[in-house]
């Protein structure tokens, strides 16, 4: 018999599949657990109103114990000094409650598929639109789940599964219902998702053909969503579905099907649920007010750069020739770092090796690795000259190809894209060993924010502020890209984070290039956010209040000629944090402080000297990409005992302050006294990059562009430290932090 719409079955179906209320959890057990869901973004009631509709499915038991053996796990990874800031990564409290509830484990497989293929504020307002829609025929008024709140759910579900890579169950299905469905318009990623009205009923179709197959059928016209529907119906909850597309029946599962989609219909998607006598129990058409949803445009970190290319080119034929040359153009790059890494000014040991660069295409472009395996790195040795424009970058072998001259001319914008990306990914450590790493496919337009040099001029490495950039977009998407990445240390998306090196760090030569991209989402004592900040603490701020307050006053010490000592004018004092929560980000800030043993503390108190400077981790690691580091060298740099005669204008000194131009010759070197105290050493590069050039623009026209400091790397001897030092002179004196 037929209902008269679809809220009537499902207050038949709950009745015959009753979903028990959480509720039972007593005491403490309850506060505790609702406190460790709202910690993590989620909402308890909304997990409630969720499993009473997905958890009434029962879930094939082959799938659902693959399923929960790749989110099982749960990792912490220490990020920062900080002890209780760390990556909380895997099963959260979510997913762990959902393994002792079967209903809510049903709600967290299926969500997460959906979660997977749509874009999560799309996703969010079609759930809650189906809700309203759902309950409207009720007597009484039932409210939809908050938006806020089941975003926040979504979200948590999506961080705590990202273990499990979906792709290659959709993958597959799409490889047996399409002959080809790679193109240029981004369909690829279209034809997952489902429509509004198709979503809506599944809701409850679902249900209704697990517990009474003899008596229902689904009914599903569309040209989208059928790979997410298979899926769903077929691999999750193991029913038997029927798909007509490109002319073709596909079957999955037993030929008696009991859902069927006709994959070729062109007119508005609609879908019914039938009884055994072909009459509706419902049907749903699409409206002309229905949302729409957007697809998740995201691939493995395994074959990312082969899929881009796909994207770009259906042309599969010059396929492995590109790739050949895209990766024979990074190796070329990668000998000749004086030429293509003018942009760096971080330690010559970080710039990409050959090793390195191979290493990332084969995890990038791995279904062409014996193409890669192919190449003979001796023979793309060529020339800087040639190297200067990518249009040359042919391999000795190839460089006569008339054809693949003319082929490359019009790839020479993707080859460079590729190339950038490769060099991103040489500078971040930490994925190679989780191909559960996800990043977005952008689409075209969004790579001319990625400041990618023109095809017709010289190729140049990011650096690790661009790359950081870089990433944060690939690994964010393009609907979820922040107004806080220019004041972030950390951003998570999809159970992941990007971590600057300063989080990790003491001592500024130890934040040098290094960024770390690791499974976990940033949290403190259970509560997770999405981003830490820096928030007021800005280190720029910070130093230029401190020159101005004159609590310090630069002094020399040391003279050319005389002995100097490879050591510190302070005394070293511990770390302090301060650690806020604003929204979803964490504002952090670290604390700076040394002491002066020539002042007396009553002294010090007295005249109100504060030598504490608070500043975030954004901060000090944009310090860090704004000097010139001074590498280790093979000879002893112990604090205390390695000493120095000052060679000819070299001076060093004690103190916090400006120097007095007048003072000093043009190439003269002026070294703080501060090795072995990293807070010093943080203080004096702050005060010099901020501070100094404000002396020297009051007096040369025109002023330097920026102040040359130069860090000395705990490894590097006192001597080393000074030469390297010296080849950086640009008509003003250099600050050398010892």
């Amino acid at each position: 018999m037929a209902m008269g719409s679809q809220f009537s079955l499902s207050l038949e179906l709950t009745k015959l599949v009753p979903f028990g209320s959480l509720f039972n959890t007593a005491g403490h057990g309850l506060v505790r657990l609702l406190r460790e869901i709202q910690a993590s973004g989620s909402d308890f009631i909304t997990e409630q109103d969720l499993a009473e509709v997905f958890g009434r499915n029962r879930l094939e038991p082959r799938f659902a114990s693959t399923f929960r053996t790749a989110v099982k796990h749960s990792v912490i990874h220490r990020i920062s000094h900080i002890a209780e800031l760390v990556l909380e990564g895997g099963a959260g409290p979510t997913v762990r409650r959902s393994f002792s509830e079967e209903g809510y484990f049903a709600m967290v497989v299926q969500l997460s598929l959906l979660i997977y293929t749509h874009e999560l504020s799309s996703l969010t307002g079609a759930l809650v639109r189906a809700s309203e829609r759902r309950t409207k025929d009720s007597a009484e008024y039932v409210a939809p789940p908050r938006y806020d709140a089941l975003k926040g759910t979504l979200r948590a579900i999506r961080e705590q599964t990202c273990g499990f890579m979906w792709e290659l169950t959709i993958s597959a299905v799409e490889k047996k219902l399409y002959s080809s469905i790679a193109s240029t318009d981004g369909s690829l990623y279209a034809i997952r998702t489902i429509p509004q009205n198709i979503l809506q009923a599944l809701l409850d179709a679902f249900t209704a053909i697990q517990h009474l197959p003899e008596h229902t059928r689904l009914q599903i016209s569309s040209a989208t969503g059928l790979p997410t529907i298979v899926v769903w119906a077929h691999h999750i909850l193991g029913l038997s579905v029927k798909v007509h597309v490109d002319g073709e029946s596909q079957v999955f599962g037993d030929e008696l099907a009991t859902v069927y989609i006709d994959g070729d219909h062109r007119g508005p998607p609609k879908v019914a649920l039938l009884n055994e006598t072909d009459d509706p129990f419902f049907q749903l058409l699409k409206k002309r007010e229905d949302p729409v949803l957007v697809p998740v445009c995201r691939h493995p970190i395994r074959d990312y750069g082969t899929r881009v290319y796909r994207l770009r080119n259906e042309d599969r034929e010059t396929e492995r020739t590109l790739v050949y040359l895209i990766v024979a153009s990074c190796i070329t790059v990668a000998q000749f770092p004086d030429k293509y890494g003018r942009d760096l000014v971080e330690q010559p040991d970080r710039f990409p090796t050959v090793q390195r660069v191979l290493s990332v295409s084969k995890l990038l472009f791995s279904s062409n690795e014996d193409v890669i395996d192919g190449i003979d790195v001796g023979s793309t040795l060529v020339c800087a000259e040639m190297a200067s424009d990518v249009g040359r970058l042919l391999t000795l072998g190839i460089k006569n190809d008339h054809n693949l001259r003319q082929l490359l001319l019009g790839y020479k914008k993707l080859v460079m894209e590729l190339m950038y990306i490769t060099f991103v990914l040489c500078m971040v450590q930490g994925f190679e060993d989780d191909l559960s790493l996800y990043l977005d496919v952008l689409p075209e337009s969004e790579y001319s924010t990625f400041d990618i040099p023109s095809a017709d001029i010289t190729f140049e490495v990011p650096n690790a502020k661009k790359a950081f950039y870089t990433l944060s977009l690939m690994l964010l998407g393009p609907v979820e890209q922040s107004i806080l990445l220019g004041d972030s240390s950390v951003v998570s998306a999809w159970g992941w984070s990007l971590c600057l090196g300063s989080m990790a760090c003491q001592d500024p030569s130890d934040a040098t290039t290094s960024l770390a991209l690791m499974r976990g989402v940033p949290a403190r004592n259970g509560e997770r956010k999405h981003y830490i900040v820096d928030g007021a603490w800005s280190l720029e701020k910070e130093a230029l209040a401190y020159d101005y307050a004159k609590h310090s006053r630069l002094g020399i010490s040391h003279r050319p000629g005389d002995q100097c000592i490879l050591s510190s004018w302070t005394r070293m004092k511990d770390r302090r944090y301060y650690i806020g929560v604003k929204d979803d980000t964490f504002e952090v800030a670290s604390i700076l402080d040394y002491d002066d043993p020539a002042v007396d503390a009553k002294d010090r108190a007295r005249a109100g000297h504060d030598s504490s400077i608070s500043c975030g981790f954004r901060s000090m690691q944009e310090l860090c990409w704004r000097v010139h580091h001074a590498p280790p060298c093979q000879h002893p740099a112990i604090p205390g005992q390695s000493s120095l005669v000052l060679p000819e204008n070299v001076f060093a000194f004690r103190g916090v302050g400006r120097p007095q131009l007048e003072f000093f010759k043009p190439d003269a070197v002026l070294a703080a006294l501060v090795a072995g105290d990293s807070s010093a050493r943080w203080i004096l590069m702050a005060t010099m990059v901020y501070t100094w050039r404000t002396s020297w623009s009051k007096q040369l026209v025109p002023p330097p562009p920026e102040q040359i400091v130069c860090l000395r790397s705990r490894g590097c001897c006192f001597e080393c430290a000074v030469r390297y030092a010296q080849r950086c002179r640009w008509g003003t004196p250099v600050g050398l932090v010892l």
